[in-house]
């Protein structure tokens, strides 16, 4: 007769395996999931397959091409097909989210960028005074675009997980799940902006209109693991013939904030002009027109990101620099 005991033995194996498997059905539901049915990933992915045929279409036309790169505010903000056809000037945005961490929007550029080139830098400041490491949505993002290696061997050896933390981060979390059921119940997108809004270029605007208030808050310094990006995000430029610089996003300040705000962004920049070359903003990126922005205060609306673009070519044109010395003179109240 068998023994209890056998019993017990018998039954802790069974039990353990069908939790694994459920486990691993989740997951693999998961992972189905973010292939074909996560419209934040699969927006982002679409839009990547626009870039990625224009800046093929720069590389074969023009030969050295501009990409300029960051998150959103970056992707709101730079017309490439207005850069090329005011200034001939052939240039890719290659904006995505900030929520991706400075690390893999940075590493996903080395394949972008060909020798002879210019790469500007565009990232939100906070997303080099802060943690530089990438998220969850970076990992969903660089799986689904087919390049796992940026966050799990980054070239420029800054920045990765391990496959275990990705593994992990291919579910959706349970805010996101509530978030998206929440969207449901009361009839809204899924998801805020649409495909349309992506131009050629890869520079995005959106009929959408949101309230906000104050200036984005971000640190003075580089964190030491921003400061480790932009330092071999230069070596490696230096080493490809690629010419690379800092261009200093504009967002939304309240007048009555603004001049504060400036100080906060030329300390900021007083570090990244010891690293790299920053293009001169007059205005130090504060902008104090409300009517300039559309869904947040680095969103800029159409007329905005001409008067930003123009900007942006005229520096690029005419390579014009802000020096440590300005920006420390600039940085103090």
């Amino acid at each position: 007769m068998d023994s209890f005991t056998s019993h017990f033995k018998a039954w802790i194996p069974r039990q353990t395996c069908g939790l694994l498997c459920a486990a691993l059905f989740a997951w693999v539901a998961c992972v189905f999931y973010l292939f074909h049915m996560n419209p934040e990933v699969t927006h982002y992915l679409q839009g990547e397959k626009i870039k990625d045929g224009w800046a093929r279409k720069m590389t074969a036309e023009h030969g050295a091409k501009i990409v300029v790169y960051g998150g959103s505010s970056c992707q709101f903000s730079i017309d490439g097909e207005r850069m090329l056809r005011k200034f001939n000037l052939p240039t890719v945005n290659d904006g995505r989210s900030a929520g991706m961490g400075a690390s893999m929007m940075t590493e996903s550029e080395l394949a972008r960028v060909r020798s002879g080139d210019t790469l500007i830098i565009a990232l939100e400041p906070g997303t080099l005074t802060g943690s530089i490491d990438p998220t969850s949505l970076a990992a969903q993002f660089s799986a689904t675009a087919g390049h796992p290696e940026w966050v799990l061997r980054p070239a420029l050896g800054i920045g990765s997980i391990n496959l275990f933390e990705f593994a992990v981060d291919l579910r959706p979390g349970g805010r996101f799940l509530f978030t998206m059921l929440g969207k449901r119940l009361m009839g809204r997108p899924a998801f805020r902006y649409k495909l349309s809004d992506i131009r050629a270029s890869g520079w995005a605007q959106t009929d959408v209109r949101m309230s906000f208030e104050g200036s984005p808050g971000h640190g003075d310094h580089l964190s030491k693991p921003g400061r480790q990006l932009v330092v071999r995000l230069r070596d490696w430029c230096q080493s490809n013939q690629v010419r690379v610089a800092y261009s200093l996003p504009w967002a939304y300040s309240p007048v009555d904030q603004a001049a504060q705000f400036r100080r906060h962004n030329a300390c900021f920049l007083g570090d990244m002009a010891a690293l790299v070359p920053v293009l001169k903003d007059p205005g130090l990126g504060a902008d104090t027109n409300r009517d300039d922005f559309a869904d947040t205060n680095f969103h800029l609306a159409t007329p905005a990101a001409e008067a930003r673009t123009d900007q942006l070519a005229r520096q690029i044109l005419n390579w014009d620099l802000w020096t440590v010395d300005e920006l420390t003179a600039l940085a103090k109240p």
